[in-house]
């Protein structure tokens, strides 16, 4: 392939990695839909893997598609950063109603290995409701973190552990690594460093996100063979659990709840328009 050959593909790996990179900084756009949307979901998973030399061998492709997420996440939190501070209320039902239009999506992976919900795997599903409701209540409602406070020994825990649940759920097709984070109260502050360059917050967050990707690809294989419907169903059962968590206590019935009412329905509606293009292709 000549130089204009290999730069035109490139480019292209650079658009499809900015399309990856606004879908996981949404929460309940899934990064993971997107990717196979745009069909590098498989060469995804065989390019990340801890073997250095096919590491080093799959560059090429992980490089374009690495940093055209880092401009898609960059653009879109700066954005986002901006909606938080100013129409606080409008932009979290935008969201919650991402998170409740994804459930379906959530509902049929759970439901694509057998038709019928074993009753075994409503135990994952209740552990992860119960486990967000409780969560709910012990942080009283408000976020893990503190958007640019200092950072403290708790933080830097739950920031690489975001990290790596973060980059895990990326991966998984029809799952939001950003909603995941939202359901934990980690993603405002994630928003708030990525817009404001908060490099101390950023590079505790990238190391949980390291080791996230590189195991969760071994990991979520293993899980997805072996009991697909239980780890769907624990993974709903921590987005039904989040709801009551996300709907802003801010909400009145005046113009930004209005409009943010509007927001939910059109919320409600992107995560189907999002899979349209596969299933007009099916």
């Amino acid at each position: 392939m000549n130089f204009f050959g290999k730069a035109k593909d490139s480019i292209i790996l650079v658009l499809k990695g900015i399309a990856m990179g606004i879908g996981n900084a949404i929460p309940g756009v899934s990064g993971g839909t997107i990717a196979v949307v745009t069909k590098i979901f498989d060469r995804l998973m065989e390019a990340i893997t801890p073997n250095i030399k096919k590491l080093i061998k799959n560059m090429p492709f992980l490089i374009p598609v690495g940093l055209g997420m880092v401009i898609g996440i960059f653009c879109t939190s700066l954005a986002l950063d901006k909606l938080f501070e100013t129409y606080y209320v409008p932009t979290q039902l935008f969201f919650l109603g991402l998170i409740i239009g994804s459930i379906p999506t959530i509902l049929r992976e759970c439901k694509k290995e057998t038709p019928k919900l074993r009753p075994i795997n409503l135990i994952p599903f209740f552990i992860g409701a119960i486990f967000m409701v409780a969560l709910l209540f012990l942080n009283e409602g408000g976020s893990m973190f503190t958007a640019g406070a200092a950072l403290t020994a708790r933080d830097i825990i739950l920031y690489i552990i975001m990290g790596f649940i973060g980059a895990a759920a990326m991966i998984i097709p029809g799952v939001s690594g950003s909603m995941i984070m939202k359901v934990f109260g980690a993603y405002d502050s994630i928003i708030s460093a990525v817009a404001n360059l908060d490099i101390a917050v950023l590079t505790v967050f990238a190391v949980g996100a390291v080791i996230g990707l590189f195991a969760a690809v071994k990991i979520i294989d293993v899980l997805l063979k072996k009991c697909r419907q239980g780890t769907y169903c624990l993974i709903l059962g921590l987005i039904m659990g989040s709801v009551i968590h996300i709907f802003p206590a801010e909400f009145k019935f005046n113009v930004q709840g209005i409009v943010g009412i509007f927001l939910l329905l059109v919320g409600l509606a992107i995560p189907y328009l999002t899979e349209l293009p596969s299933k007009i292709k099916k």
